[in-house]
């Protein structure tokens, strides 16, 4: 179990003080739905969980150890701007011998889908100098916001490019400097920017699913990287082999 840089060590909550015992990743879900824990959202792992005893947190439940974990590690570590307005807080976090992973975050909201930010702040998560924009994350834009074209220097955003860095004049800087740390491109899937309780942007899960084990230690990373080389070595062999007729 971790404690974090930004947690505040006199009242945010941990899984053990929130009462929750069950963590593996075949009866945690389960655990959660039977202590009050409803979900209240979900991704390709991992699903969220809101009590109406904890209002202002959350519990995130995921069933191997994906991007989250790295972000969390990263913010627990810490990296300028991780203390601030536009990083959620993570309170505590937990990964089983099996690979789940359970962490308590400050409760976030939805932003409001005509939010005449929204699509600027996830181009700069999108954006990279000099890299292209993947086909499926432009086709995702298209459809949630059909009136911005995903590019921060496009024309559609003159205005309001000027008015979002006027309002949060860190968060440029943030996502710069989250991008420098991360072992990874910066994932802009539609879910990931949510408001916190000021009405900041907050990025909130942009890491890929698959994670790289920045929750371990060096030495722990080594190991399982060489306990997966034999796995991925039979895998592609299996792949190579002829089909049977």
């Amino acid at each position: 179990m971790f404690r974090f840089k930004n947690q505040d060590t006199t009242s945010s909550p941990s899984l053990s003080a929130l009462g929750i015992v069950e963590r593996s990743s075949t009866k945690a879900y389960a655990g959660l739905i039977a202590t009050g824990w409803s979900e209240i959202g979900f991704g390709y792992h991992g699903t969220v969980h809101a009590h109406p005893n904890h209002p202002d947190v959350v519990v995130r439940f995921a069933r191997k150890a994906d991007g989250f974990g790295d972000y969390a590690a990263l913010l627990r570590k810490g990296f300028p701007g991780s203390d601030g307005p536009h990083a959620p807080r993570v309170h505590d976090m937990h990964v089983s011998r099996c690979g789940a992973l359970m962490t308590v975050g400050s409760r976030l909201t939805d932003p409001a889908r005509d939010a005449w930010w929204l699509a600027y702040a996830h181009a700069v998560i999108a954006d990279h100098p000099g890299v292209a924009m993947d086909e499926g994350v432009r086709d995702r834009f298209k459809v949630e916001w059909p009136a911005h074209e995903p590019r921060v220097d496009h024309p559609s955003f003159d205005g309001i490019r000027e008015a979002f860095r006027a309002a949060w004049p860190g968060y440029e800087a943030y996502v710069a400097d989250l991008r420098a740390v991360s072992p990874q491109g910066l994932d802009p899937n539609i879910g990931n920017v949510l408001v916190g309780g000021d009405g900041s942007p907050v990025v909130n899960d942009p890491l890929c699913d698959d994670g790289y084990g920045l929750w371990r230690s060096p030495l722990s990373r080594i190991l399982a990287r060489c306990a997966d080389l034999p796995r991925r070595l039979i895998g592609d062999a299996i792949g190579r082999a002829p089909a049977h007729a």
